[in-house]
């Protein structure tokens, strides 16, 4: 036991050569390249950003071959421009930066969260103090304050300027978090007082120069601060509206998963096809025409097509008007647990490619490992469940109302918020929401119970948009199945009864599905870069590679 403790002091098990190299600087500026072209390419304007028009949705529906550019993209356009135009109408000595983010000449960043301050991030410790000449000075008091993990390096080749939230002070006087235009570096160096740290790779996706920023007393222009100086009557309600594109990335964001379910399938299907087992009798056969090859595939094209009338239908209730900002959050919450969940496919359809799977040149696990990051980005998906639910239960809002209280994900839906409910009561009531007890019974129960709003809304939105009633059929029976102990002790279904009606739903929407994989093959096609899609991309991918070996009198082959 611990035979190889002896070891770890030997120069070769230094813990620092465990920890990864950074990326290069040319394979980090490719990705920025990339992000550049997608933004100038879709056209958008300041108007379709601020205001969040169809065409700016449309930009996250679109697939994209490279997450990392579409990582930088967004974060430019929702984040860093969106938060800007809110302000331009009242400030036309913006207009000129918000004219160079949008051809992207400009690289913007966002930077709210901290080393010691993430989903806490009212508590951050920025400060930007209010000098006599009307300037400020921006600081970074201890290592918890600096910021994480936006990318702020200089390798993106461009000018770069940041959103910056901080705690404005005026004398002694704290008036609250506020957000400041800061120009972090130029084409090649950072400005003075701006310290960029970067990151190791993150592991699987294409690299980005994720950093830590610390900054040591920078003056700011006084035309840095965005919005007011005053100190706000109701701090928290302020801090919401000073970050509300983070509620609109929460959903935008999360409707990328839609294109990379979509891809998924669709490669991890094109290899299946193609890749052959023998079968007892001698002949071979590919390996999709076993269920647990097929299935995971099949439900993958079902999530994808469901979740992109869930989407549709969930942007047209969060820019409806009429909509209170509560219930806005509380919608791209919804969307985002569910479209975690619904991602979580890839890994299942990952395994089935073998060792082909685990290579991130086949896309599939940079695609799972990509959608894994998102369920944290824009805010992690299950602490704004546990938020979500918590304020349902205290009866701060309703959510929308089941069109049909007695299907069986309604019925899901309502049982488990009366089971916490009843929890609560037995607790002592809402009051102790903040007592260990409630940490211990009712947070675990949060995700669930969200993703039991999300499963039935997305049946409803796919059912009112016209998906076929076997594709409805199959995905009552898969959202059902992630809570199958409830179904039966509710004597809705008995597992037996229930497997069988598993198998009669995928047999169903069999046809169905095959021809929805068929149908968005094409359109997917320039996407796909992995080489286990065909033969031809296999046979072409080989010779790209080093090769070792030697010629047969003993020569060296390279």
């Amino acid at each position: 036991m611990d035979f190889s403790k002896g070891l770890l002091s030997q120069e070769i098990w230094q813990i620092v050569r465990d920890r990864h190299v950074p990326a290069s600087a040319e394979s980090i500026e490719l990705h920025y390249s990339r992000a550049r072209s997608l933004c100038q390419q879709s056209g958008l304007t300041v108007n379709d950003i601020q205001h969040l028009t169809p065409k700016f949705w449309d930009f996250h529906f679109d697939p994209t071959r490279d997450a990392t550019a579409f990582t930088i993209a967004t974060i430019h356009i929702n984040l860093c421009i969106g938060t800007i135009s809110r302000f331009a109408s009242s400030r036309p000595d913006l207009l000129p930066l918000l004219d160079s983010l949008v051809k992207f000449d400009v690289c913007g960043s966002f930077m709210l969260t901290e080393v010691g301050h993430g989903l806490d991030a009212r508590n951050i410790e920025t400060t930007a103090t209010l000098r006599a000449d009307g300037s400020f000075e921006l600081n970074s008091p201890n290592g918890a304050s600096w910021k994480a993990m936006p990318p702020t390096t200089p390798l993106c080749g461009l000018p770069r300027v940041a959103v910056v939230f901080a705690r404005l002070i005026v004398g002694s006087e704290d008036r609250g978090i506020k957000p400041f235009i800061v120009h972090l570096s130029d084409p090649k160096t950072m400005r003075p007082g701006i310290t960029s740290t970067l990151l190791p790779m993150r592991p699987g996706t294409k690299p980005l120069d994720h950093a830590l920023t610390h900054f040591d007393h920078v003056s700011l222009p006084p035309s840095a601060l965005l919005g007011s100086m005053s100190k706000p009557d109701d701090p928290r309600k302020d801090f919401l509206q000073q970050i509300w594109r983070v509620s609109v990335g929460t959903l935008s964001l999360s409707i990328a998963s839609i294109s990379s379910i979509k891809v998924a399938s669709s490669i991890v299907a094109a290899y299946s096809r193609r890749r052959l087992v023998t079968a007892p009798d001698m002949t071979k056969v590919p390996i999709f025409q076993f269920s647990t090859q097929h299935r995971p595939i099949l439900r993958a094209v079902a999530s994808g097509a469901i979740l992109e009338t869930f989407a549709r239908w969930t942007i047209e209730e969060y820019t409806n008007k009429r909509q209170t900002q509560s219930i806005r959050h509380a919608l791209a919450t919804i969307f985002k647990a569910t479209a975690t969940r619904e991602s979580q496919v890839l890994v299942e359809m990952l395994e089935r490619c073998g060792w082909q799977g685990l290579f991130s040149y086949n896309q599939i696990s940079e695609l799972a490992l990509a959608l894994q990051g998102n369920s944290i980005a824009e805010g992690d998906a299950l602490v704004l469940c546990i938020r979500l639910a918590s304020e349902v239960l205290g009866g701060k809002y309703s959510l929308p109302k089941a069109k049909d209280p007695t299907s069986a994900m309604a019925r899901h839906e309502y049982g488990l918020f009366r089971e916490a409910g009843n929890a609560i009561s037995g607790l002592g009531g809402y009051d102790a929401h903040r007592s260990q007890a409630f940490d211990n019974h009712i947070l675990p129960r949060c995700r669930l119970m969200i993703e039991a709003v999300g499963h039935r809304m997305a049946y409803e939105a796919a059912q009112a948009a016209g998906i076929d009633e076997a594709v409805l059929l199959l995905y009552e029976r898969l959202c059902m199945s992630a809570d199958l102990s409830w179904y039966t002790e509710n004597g809705i279904t008995t597992r037996s009864s229930f497997f069988a009606s598993v198998d009669e739903a995928y047999e169903a929407a069999l046809p169905v599905l095959l021809r929805m994989l068929d149908e968005q093959e094409p359109r997917l096609r320039g996407y796909i870069s992995a080489p286990i899609a065909s033969a031809e991309s296999w046979d072409s991918f080989l010779p790209g590679l080093q090769t070792f070996g030697s010629k047969a009198d003993g020569s060296l082959k390279l």
